[in-house]
């Protein structure tokens, strides 16, 4: 076994924007038994990574990012939304875990990518979406019909972070990082059924299982 799987920190998490990192650094410090993980140490300031340049920087450089930090923790994870690019989420995570590999961090790296973007996450079935947002299920519903955000007969919205948009500005609320750190702490994460969400639980799951 490598030194760094001995004796390294738990994670490094690298992530596009600061709405993922609210939402990550929230889910692996205050919800690790919802995600059904073990205990694990998270430094918010040192062990989640917005890279400076935001998804276009995921894509061309996690491996370069990362590289210096190999020895120093077990795993890496990164996060990318699929939307900024004209490349499949296949492709994407693809390329980064090529470029992850090459830079020390074979066998214990995994690439999530968000498709089409992060605000998928945030159309759960929870109660607490439309609470956060003073409004209903049915009204946010209606409002993605009448814009095309959301098709009808679909359990999810096709264009999530315009839908999200439009709600706040409906509602009055303000759109920033801190909702994402809201919506992260108080939403049933068994509601949240989107594929992505699903793999960023399971390799969790699988590197630190409870």
């Amino acid at each position: 076994m490598r030194a760094a799987e001995q004796e390294g920190k738990d994670l490094v998490v690298l992530v596009a924007d600061g709405h993922q990192e609210q939402t990550v650094a929230t889910l692996l410090t205050r919800r690790q038994p919802s995600l059904g993980i073990r205990q694990i140490s998270i430094d918010i300031d040192s062990d989640i990574r917005p890279h400076p340049n935001r998804d276009p920087g995921v894509f061309h450089g996690a491996g370069s990012f990362l590289a210096d930090l190999a020895g120093l923790y077990q795993h890496a994870l990164v996060l990318i939304d699929a939307e900024w690019g004209v490349f499949s989420a296949a492709e994407i995570e693809e390329k980064i875990q090529d470029d992850l590999n090459r830079s020390g961090w074979k066998g214990r790296s995994a690439v999530v990518v968000i498709d089409p973007e992060l605000e998928i996450w945030v159309w759960s079935t929870s109660p607490h979406v439309p609470s956060l947002f003073g409004t209903d299920w049915e009204t946010i519903k209606n409002l993605g019909y009448q814009t095309g955000h959301w098709q009808e007969g679909e359990t999810k919205p096709s264009r999530p972070k315009e839908l999200l948009v439009e709600v706040l500005r409906r509602t009055k609320t303000k759109y920033s990082a801190a909702l994402y750190r809201q919506l992260a702490e108080k939403v049933s994460l068994r509601g949240c059924q989107d594929d992505s969400f699903r793999r960023f639980r399971e390799i969790l799951q699988g590197w630190f299982p409870a």
